[in-house]
């Protein structure tokens, strides 16, 4: 303010500083002149500058509102980037599914029968296990059931061209999922790995191949349709003791395709000649039937692509533990029947009765969803996040997932 006075003023009275004789009251009425000038000039600079701080707060808001448009439409913008490419990677998966499914079975059995084995346990109790299993990669790593090499003390593997080695188990079994990882010295040249395509891409009636050694004939292949996905096996039933047998395989691959005493750990193929499962168990009936019956089972690879690879770098494989016992009966959630004393569940505040409704951001509508979805993408000292119906009230907990106990 000071130096634009100044320069109101200076102009007036430079034309007089020059002259002697200016008397001292024509001084003074300019002086009071330059006065009333400055207050006057003082109240329409301030008037002027709150009127510029209008305009400046005015457009500052303006340009806000512009700025947020354009960063609310930016992240619209990348949200519907992010869809349409993942639009565009499953139109790429389906693409290259589509170009090498239907394939004929001849076809398939032709370009992975090289790939799969037939595995020979004689056990340190003096009995003996056969199996198969196939091959995972080329440094000699072979993939078969838990209970095809349990109890070794030697495990052989004879490949198709009739070519018999000795194989040494990897890691520590996985008894949750029934997979184990074993290893050979040398693989035959053609004996190269198979293809895994991850079995959440499953739908219920495609077709599906088995090749394996049941009741000793080797290298046999049968045929079959995926009849159901998504079930849930209780190890207890399929002979596994406590603790191990108080819990359960989940997300398992029901089907048709003929599964008996001598497939277990053989790959079931899809129409593109990849594994998508793992064959590990039959269903008997009432009957007790040593063979098959029409319902077959697989280990999923959506659960094979987290097991073995962790066999194979660190040796273990840990599933996720919650500590709850529920209600696979029940819809409309999982109804928790019961809590472990300590356990997660507990620690989280769960209470016998609560249904839960969501977790993360899945919906549950049965128990076994749950356990899928934990199966699926979650580990031990992961953070969930439930929705709960607790007597009609919706209340949200976090939990921290323990891991499960074995006996090993």
């Amino acid at each position: 303010m000071q130096a634009f006075l100044k320069s109101a003023c200076y102009p007036t009275l430079a034309p007089l500083i020059g002259c002697r004789f200016l008397s001292q009251s024509l001084i003074a009425n300019l002086n009071i002149k330059c006065q009333v000038n400055g207050n006057l000039e003082n109240k329409k600079s301030i008037a002027a500058l709150t009127l510029i701080s209008i305009a400046l707060v005015a457009g500052l808001v303006v340009i806000y509102l512009d700025l947020k448009t354009d960063i609310d439409s930016l992240k619209d913008s990348n949200a519907n980037l992010a869809s349409e490419v993942q639009q565009l990677t499953n139109l790429l998966e389906e693409s290259h599914i589509n170009q090498t499914s239907n394939l004929p079975a001849v076809m398939i059995y032709n370009q992975t029968k090289y790939s799969v084995v037939f595995i020979t346990n004689d056990r340190a109790d003096g009995g003996i296990a056969e199996g198969t299993g196939f091959v995972y990669d080329s440094q000699g790593d072979i993939i078969t059931n838990n209970h095809v090499i349990a109890g070794a003390a030697n495990i052989n593997v004879t490949f198709f061209d009739g070519v018999t080695t000795t194989a040494q188990i990897v890691g520590t079994p996985d008894v949750y999922s029934d997979l184990a990882l074993i290893k050979v010295g040398n693989l035959p040249n053609q004996s190269l790995p198979l293809m895994i395509r991850n079995s959440t891409q499953l739908m219920v009636g495609e077709p599906v191949y088995a090749i394996g050694n049941p009741f000793g004939l080797s290298r046999s292949m049968t045929s079959g349709i995926v009849s159901q996905l998504g079930r849930v096996l209780r190890l207890g039933d399929l002979g596994v003791p406590p603790p191990e047998g108080d819990y359960s395989i989940a997300d398992v691959i029901q089907t048709d395709a003929a599964i008996n005493p001598g497939n277990s750990g053989g790959p079931l193929l899809d129409s593109s000649g990849s594994v998508v499962g793992v064959t590990f168990a039959i269903e008997t009936g009432n009957s007790n039937a040593t063979g098959f019956i029409g319902i077959g089972y697989a280990v999923p690879s959506v659960l094979l692509l987290r097991v073995i690879p962790a066999l194979e770098t660190t040796g273990h494989y840990y599933h996720p533990w919650v500590g709850i016992a529920y209600n696979s009966s029940y819809t409309g959630g999982m109804l928790v029947a019961d809590i472990v004393s300590g356990g997660p569940a507990d620690k989280a505040g769960l209470k016998v009765g609560d249904v839960i409704k969501r977790v993360d951001s899945v919906q549950v509508n049965l128990g076994d969803d749950f356990m899928i979805y934990l199966e699926r993408y979650k580990s031990p000292g992961d953070t969930i996040s439930l929705t709960i119906d607790r007597s009609g009230s919706a209340i949200t907990k976090t939990l921290t997932l323990g891991t499960r106990q074995t006996s090993s």
